[in-house]
């Protein structure tokens, strides 16, 4: 019988080339040998657990009705588990998640519960890392960092397999944005309802899921089999694979904010050039402004050399600004974005639409200690995610601020001052 990584037409370059896209590294391996002991531990109870939840909704459970099944599949998912934090990553692994994948997709259940799956396993076993190493937080997100690499990479898989087995006919658009709305509604409602550290990690969640619900459709294997990317399916499939570029960085700000000590971002201040980290950004966000019919321009944009920065909640806060943007600017509209120094020491970055502005009670509401609530204004529709209060966390916590200057009849100049030593 051939391999499925041969029919769906994967191979080692391949397969490399899809651990430095999510920039999973030899240090990253040699993060989850250290913890193998610990994950072979709690192997039991994270599949006693996630099966609990499998089965208390009627969607999932009417494929799990006979006892003897359940029992196998439960030592089926234990050998996954602990194979998928331990490995070894090689063409074996790789055949093995295909594998698992196809056999969901051929008994007809639906990406969104298979996938879905990562995440109650996640965070089981997030809960368990903090009792155990809670007193060293950085440790901890060290970890977690490291399994959210090889978990998307693995969802890359599963998607990989899920279209070989037929499902890529389906209107992959309809279900990215059914999907991402579900996971909204359902996050929303849980604002508010747990401690500070669930809160937390509920943003986590939310700012993760259009990455995650992205992967579902698995961009860059539909591309292969819809090319064009100026035609439906292909035209979504495009869009989807530039918004999954974020994911690794979206994943890693949402466990150090959610975990931080005492709800503080820990900072990792180096030198870097702002004004290239901004240029990035605009590049990277091109084909979403595009997609979404909006003029993305770089203007005024000069040299500004940063000494002590955070350059990953930088790009975070400057990508935000972008999406927000684009997303509530009527299509067809204008977005400038520009970088300066306007005195030694210290630098500006403006994002500036001509959509149509925010009330001053909608200002009030972004900037305040309060949460956001969801609410529209005119044409304006404000998100209530981790997005704008993010930013003033973020500019807070590296001595800068985020504020919002007039720009006239129309339009809203979100600006960002930070401080470059």
């Amino acid at each position: 019988m051939e391999n499925l990584v041969d029919l769906i037409g994967l191979d080692v370059p391949e397969f490399e080339r899809r651990m430095r896209f999510f920039e999973f590294t030899d240090e990253d391996r040699a993060r989850l040998t250290e913890i193998s002991n610990f994950v072979v531990e709690i192997a039991d109870e994270m599949v006693d657990g996630f099966y609990d939840r499998v089965l208390a909704f009627p969607e999932t459970a009417r494929f799990l009705q006979e006892p003897h099944l359940v029992e196998h599949l439960k030592r089926a998912q234990r050998t996954h588990f602990i194979q998928l934090c331990t490995g070894p990553y090689d063409t074996a692994y790789f055949e093995s998640r295909l594998r698992v994948g196809v056999s969901h997709a051929r008994i007809g259940l639906s990406p969104q519960w298979y996938l879905g799956a990562y995440l109650i396993q996640m965070r089981l076993v997030a809960h368990r890392l903090f009792d155990r190493y809670g007193t060293d937080p950085d440790r901890v997100e060290s970890y977690l960092g490291s399994l959210w690499k090889i978990v998307a990479l693995d969802i890359a898989l599963s998607t990989d397999a899920y279209i070989y087995g037929g499902y890529v006919e389906r209107s992959a658009a309809e279900v990215h944005a059914y999907e991402a709305e579900r996971a909204r509604e359902a996050l929303e409602a849980k604002q508010g309802e747990e401690e500070k550290r669930q809160e937390l990690l509920s943003m986590v969640v939310h700012d993760i899921r259009s990455p995650v619900t992205a992967m579902i459709a698995t961009a860059r294997a539909g591309l292969r089999r819809f090319r064009d990317r100026g035609e439906a399916p292909g035209k979504q499939f495009d869009l989807i694979e530039s918004s999954g570029q974020n994911v690794l960085h979206i994943i890693d700000n949402i466990v150090t904010h959610a975990r931080a000590p005492g709800g503080d971002l820990p900072l990792v201040p180096e030198p870097f050039s702002v004004s290239d980290l901004v240029r990035e950004c605009v590049d990277q966000l091109l084909p979403f402004a595009q997609q979404t019919a909006h003029t993305l321009t770089l203007r005024d944009s000069e040299d500004v050399p940063a000494k002590r920065l955070d350059r990953v909640l930088v790009r975070r806060v400057v990508s935000n600004l972008l999406v927000n943007a684009c997303r509530h600017t009527p299509a067809g509209g204008h977005i400038v974005v520009s970088c300066s120094m306007p005195e030694a020491g210290h630098c500006r970055i403006t994002v500036t639409d001509d959509g149509p502005g925010l009330p001053p009670q909608v200002q009030t509401s972004i900037f305040g200690d309060g949460p956001l609530p969801t609410r529209k204004a005119g044409a304006a529709y404000v998100d209530s995610g981790l997005g704008l209060p993010f930013c003033r966390l973020a500019c807070q916590r590296m001595g800068g601020s985020i504020s919002i200057e007039p720009t006239g009849e129309r339009g809203t100049r979100f600006v960002v001052a930070l401080p470059t030593d």
